[in-house]
């Protein structure tokens, strides 16, 4: 079926906010001689991500239950900072701009769908020099439920005038692979070292170590 729509996730899929985040609290936990552990990071993967989401790590409220108190405000605003440093330092992700000049040299419609607050998604792919690629951009402030629900790809698909069925969705956590899914797109897969390992859910169509792998016209091809 011909191919009118690209919707991207954001974080992991086209900057790799998701190991800054977590190389920025680990600099935090080493300094305190704590182990963080990845299996219960993963946990925080893909997910919106708030104290009191369920099933999701907190890595401040795990400090605090380790140690026996809590982190202090001025190492939090630290921690922070180095966030948000890494994220300035980021590069995009392999083939990401390659494959958004291409389709839209194409006509191919291309949207945006996230978890991520639109503020942070907005600042970043600015930042980066993507935003402007992008017709439609959905986030969890747009939506009533964020991923693994299909609401983000629905809205981002509607507001590109394309059915899903003619939309290719890219994700790298199985959160946003359930929730491209379960839009009846079709979804290509590129996870990362923290995703690889979490498995993916029945109907992934392609699995890709990075997006540079399959150029523009053999993906287009390829569905």
């Amino acid at each position: 079926m011909t191919v009118e729509a690209i919707i991207f996730d954001f974080d992991g899929t086209i900057i790799d906010t998701e190991s800054a985040d977590f190389q920025a609290w680990k600099a935090v936990f080493d300094r305190h001689g704590v182990p963080l552990n990845l299996e219960l990071w993963r946990q925080r993967v893909g997910k919106v991500v708030y104290n009191g989401a369920p099933n999701v790590f907190m890595p401040d409220q795990y400090f605090a239950q380790v140690k026996g108190y809590p982190l202090s405000a001025e190492e939090l605003r630290a921690q922070e900072e180095h966030y948000l440093q890494l994220c300035r330092d980021l590069n995009l992700l392999a083939g990401v701009r390659e494959l958004l000049e291409a389709a839209r040299a194409a006509g191919i419609g291309l949207g945006l769908a996230s978890n991520s607050d639109r503020a942070w998604v907005e600042e970043w792919a600015r930042w980066h020099g993507v935003w402007e690629y992008f017709s439609c951009v959905v986030t969890r402030d747009d939506v009533l439920h964020a991923k693994p629900a299909p609401d983000v790809y629905l809205k981002a698909a509607a507001c590109l005038g394309v059915p899903p069925e003619r939309c290719i969705a890219i994700e790298d956590s199985p959160t946003g692979m359930q929730a491209a899914i379960a839009a009846g797109m079709r979804c290509i897969a590129v996870p990362n070292w923290l995703t690889e390992h979490l498995g993916q859910p029945e109907g992934v169509a392609l699995t890709l170590k990075s997006l540079a792998e399959l150029p523009f016209e053999a993906l287009r091809a390829r569905f």
